[in-house]
């Protein structure tokens, strides 16, 4: 699919998951050059649009070939993290995630959310990603301007300019606003960011010069910043109302389902930490089945019997007659079994040494309070 295929949002805006799905994940995914002035660049923009800069990344490392010039440039300002910086100059590791790439141990979206300092460092150093830095001519303030422009393999572009950086929190976190065009469509507006551009990376604005960034390095231009502390973790798309109706009548359904009279294998599925094997299933079925009667458990040693005894308990809990049970065990095995309780089927239970303090799936609770949760 080309950029000129798809419906393009005209406005877009950040934390909204829309700056992602709507215009760099599908956008990057189709791009064979990307030119972008960000001012602030920080590599955790890759890991936040992985899947827009994987298909990105395999289609450049994979051209047969080379490129006249870095298909990915980017124009900063001097505000760079000193970990990009040593991964853009000195490409550590990028020999050796060369290799895992080239033998297929690593796919480049992983080699993006896992190494992607080894990555940014692997495109310079092949060729296909080129920083340079933008310094202002008169010594004040800084490069500021932000817009960037998506090239497929038609040649057709989109444009997008507005506050948005090129970074995690510029992404999923800060309140952005962009706008987007089509160049098929304003061509008159790609041409002014495209000779902008070039203008700027050429170094001919009469405003800022631009320089290399190893040689930004060498003149100790660079002031180094932290890091984005923050997960790299996509925001969730926006759910409609009627979507969170749906999902609430899911859990609702779930929740509700082992206390129907054929909810057995609900109770079994619902159950936080265990995943019963066939012949547990019908060891569970025929002793809850048989209540108030008693079964006996004989299966060889570590065949389950804790985890069967347990998953009994917990069909009998659900609306089968039973609101409490003794379990009486070895001394040795009274905190295991109350672990088990706790983490396998999600029970509240206490110990044999009169404590007033339950242990239950949401940490410990006096008797009280679990009886106003119920």
């Amino acid at each position: 699919m080309a950029l000129r295929d798809r419906q393009w949002k005209r406005f877009v805006n950040a934390p909204d998951p829309e700056l992602l799905t709507e215009l760099y994940e599908p956008a990057l995914a189709e791009a064979v050059r990307y030119d972008r002035c960000c001012a602030y660049f920080s590599s955790s923009v890759l890991a936040v649009a992985a899947r827009g800069f994987a298909p990105l990344v395999a289609r450049l490392l994979d051209a047969e070939e080379p490129y006249a010039d870095a298909p990915v440039r980017l124009l900063v300002n001097e505000e760079l993290t000193r970990e990009d910086v040593d991964a853009l100059v000195h490409a550590h590791g990028a020999d050796a995630l060369a290799q895992k790439l080239a033998a297929r141990l690593m796919e480049p979206r992983d080699a993006i959310e896992k190494e992607r300092l080894a990555l940014l460092g692997l495109l310079v150093k092949r060729g296909l990603l080129e920083v340079r830095v933008g310094i202002m001519r008169s010594g004040r303030g800084i490069l500021h301007a932000k817009f960037g422009i998506i090239t497929d393999t038609a040649g057709d572009a989109l444009v997008f300019n507005g506050s948005g950086n090129e970074s995690a929190n510029g992404l999923i976190a800060n309140y952005e606003e962009l706008e987007v065009t089509r160049s098929w469509e304003d061509a008159e507006r790609y041409e002014h960011f495209r000779e902008r551009f070039d203008q700027l990376w050429a170094g001919n604005n009469s405003q800022v010069d631009v320089i290399s960034l190893p040689a930004a390095v060498r003149d100790r231009l660079i002031r180094y910043t932290q890091h984005e502390d923050m997960p790299i973790v996509p925001p969730r798309p926006v759910m409609s109302r009627r979507e969170r109706l749906e999902a609430w009548m899911r859990w609702r359904f779930a929740l509700e389902a082992p206390w129907f009279p054929d909810g057995g294998r609900n109770s079994d599925a619902m159950a936080p930490g265990v995943w019963l094997w066939p012949h547990q299933v019908r060891v569970v079925e025929e002793c809850a089945s048989a209540w108030p009667a008693g079964r006996l458990l004989c299966d060889e040693v570590g065949m389950g019997k804790t985890v069967e005894a347990i998953m009994i308990l917990r069909r009998l809990l659900a609306g089968r007659g039973v609101r409490r049970a003794l379990l009486l065990v070895p001394r040795g095995s009274c905190v295991s079994g109350k672990r088990s309780c706790v983490r396998k089927a999600g029970c509240w239970c206490r110990g044999s040494k009169g404590s007033p303090r339950w242990c239950g799936p949401m940490g410990t609770r006096s008797r009280r309070s679990i009886w106003l949760r119920r």
